[in-house]
């Protein structure tokens, strides 16, 4: 007997299926499949069938089987029109992994060691252009800074101080390529300033290559690191691998890590318990220091900080979803996925199951503290950043870039939300919706005893509910 196809969610129509709603909402569209179908479901885009799965479980089997069973080459056409066919994780296995080779030891911990200063030195740039009370918006203000200091740390002081605003504005166009709807051959306005954008981002970076060669920093930076890289059989690595490697981890970085920070914030802001822990733990690794003699050993010692960014991940994701092709029929579950269809992930729901988290919609960080006994730190159940081979090579950075420029601000002021926060509409990256601002005031930072703010995060056992 023929195993069944996965069941599908109710609604869509004959010829769009379910494209509308979930232009409109894809989360809305994602939980209503879980709620009525299960772990298992599936929706229809256009005539193709998109099979979802849910939980840790499956989560693991969509890592394992990544260009195995399932191909992330197919799945994102975007990425080869943003990129090359034989770019990073779209090239064959063997490519692939000579790429990530090169990139790899810069994120390890004794490379990171040099990336925090110039995390401090942005993020206290950013107090000094706030100065000491108003108003920003979190998107708007954060999203820059996630910029400025993947131009700093990636492509020199000097590339930022040059290039720093003109870079920033044509990386918003290049992104808008990404496109995970409508086809790619529409000339939609955004598609084309995408294009236009990609080919002065080459040209700028290539300006900067040649200059390298020709005057090499020493010591050498990570941009330098990069223009004298070579494979491991000792071949030199080709310019247009160079531009693309520094892109693609600039374009990651700042897709997911501007709206992931700027969801921490809110998160943080809406639950004054665990502020509390936060600023307590500030006060006993930082005392009343505004931020300047934060380094890599006092990050580190930001233990609650790790939580409250896990939370914010799960709660949060803002890749909400995770997609891949089947380049084989697949049975799983007792269900068969056909060959060419689209096989999703989706932590947006995953990670607010309550088969695998307590009160899914509570803010609790701590449920992610290791000294715990109900610690939930089981593997494949939070997977903000991806998983197995393919999982992002900067998610070190990336949390560190954000406690970084957290703990600036909780250190330099007392904040409020103005706004509502709720998500953007639309098939997007999962960022906060605009306006969502923030009222701040310069912090006396010397008014608050260490014995008051203990007092403060020892009332935090019972975090506040979403």
């Amino acid at each position: 007997m023929t195993a069944a196809t996965l069941p599908t969610i109710e609604g869509g129509s004959p010829l769009l299926g379910h494209l509308l709603p979930f232009f409109r909402d894809p989360v809305g569209v994602l939980r209503q499949g879980y709620q009525s179908k299960g772990r298992l479901f599936s929706f229809n885009i256009m005539g193709r069938r998109m099979n979802v799965m849910l939980g840790p479980e499956h989560n693991r089997f969509f890592f394992e089987e990544t260009d195995k069973l399932l191909s992330i080459r197919e799945s994102m056409p975007f990425f080869l029109k943003m990129f090359s066919p034989d770019f990073y994780s779209f090239a064959e296995m063997d490519e692939y992994l000579r790429q990530r080779a090169v990139i790899m030891p810069r994120f390890k911990a004794a490379a990171m060691k040099q990336y925090v200063g110039v995390m401090v030195e942005e993020s206290l740039n950013l107090v000094n252009r706030l100065g000491d009370e108003g108003e920003f918006d979190l998107i708007s203000t954060l999203g820059p800074v996630v910029m400025d200091i993947a131009a700093h740390s990636f492509m020199g002081k000097e590339f930022h101080e040059k290039l720093g605003h003109e870079f920033f504005d044509l990386f918003r166009d290049f992104s808008g390529g990404m496109e995970f709807v409508l086809p790619l051959w529409l000339p939609t306005p955004k598609m084309i300033k995408s294009q236009r954008a990609k080919k002065k981002l080459h040209k700028i970076l290539q300006r900067w290559i040649d200059k390298r060669r020709a005057t090499p920093l020493d010591p050498p930076d990570f941009f330098q690191g990069m223009v004298d890289s070579k494979y491991p059989d000792g071949r030199p690595i080709p310019d247009e691998l160079v531009r693309h490697l520094i892109l693609l981890l600039v374009w990651a970085g700042h897709e997911t890590t501007a709206g992931q920070v700027s969801w921490a914030l809110a998160d943080i802001l809406q639950n004054r318990d665990y502020e509390a822990v936060l600023r307590s733990e500030l006060e006993d690794v930082l005392g009343n220091d505004a931020g300047g003699s934060l380094g890599w050993e006092q990050a580190i010692a930001l233990q609650k900080m790790d939580l409250a960014l896990r939370e914010t991940e799960r709660l949060h994701p803002v890749a909400f979803i995770l997609s891949r092709k089947a380049t084989t029929d697949i049975e799983r579950d007792g269900y068969m996925i056909r060959k060419g269809d689209f096989v999703l992930l989706a932590p947006s729901v995953t990670h607010r199951m309550t088969e695998t988290w307590v009160e899914p919609d509570r803010y609790n960080p701590e449920r992610f503290n290791p000294e715990r006994d109900d610690a939930q730190i089981e593997s494949n159940s939070l997977v903000g950043f991806g998983g197995g081979v393919h999982r992002c090579a900067g998610v070190n950075f990336a949390r560190m870039e954000m406690k970084v420029v957290l703990a600036v601000l909780l250190q330099n002021y007392e904040m409020e939300l103005v706004d509502e926060v709720k998500p953007i509409a639309g098939a997007g990256t999962y960022w906060p919706a605009q306006p969502c601002r923030v009222r701040y005031r310069k912090r006396d930072r010397g008014t608050a005893s260490g014995a008051d703010m203990a007092e403060r995060a020892k009332a935090a056992g019972c975090p506040v509910h979403h």
